[in-house]
């Protein structure tokens, strides 16, 4: 498929929680969302803590710092993405804590292979 008409949105989820991951994970198959993407990844605070000398010292700095992310990505039609948006409200609250997670979506623009219903 080219030239996406604007129903879909990638979305992107980064979750520093394993506890947390799995409940999103098996929220999106309960709302019926079977394709999606998970990556480890490192926060910044990780790998300056880690692999800058400088900063080493400063690990006290950086709550939740030491441990890996998640980051859970979809392309979702956007008629279920308000569906989504409250199963990680559930998860994290209402992302008022600077470590609760982060959530944003981005347009497709232009996207192949996707499952026939998001065609």
């Amino acid at each position: 498929m080219s030239d996406v008409p604007e129903k879909l949105k990638l979305v992107v989820c980064v979750v520093k929680d394993y506890a947390q991951r799995d409940m999103i994970l098996e929220g999106l198959i309960e709302l019926g969302i079977t394709g999606a993407t998970v990556l480890e990844a490192q926060g910044m605070a990780q790998v300056l803590v880690k692999d800058v000398p400088i900063f080493a010292g400063l690990s006290s700095f950086f709550p939740k710092g030491s441990r890996d992310s998640h980051v859970i990505l979809s392309v979702l039609s956007t008629s279920i993405l308000g569906d989504v948006v409250s199963l990680v409200k559930d998860v994290f609250g209402e992302f008022d804590s600077s470590h609760a997670g982060i959530l944003f979506t981005v347009p497709v623009s232009e996207a192949w292979g996707l499952p026939k219903e998001l065609d």
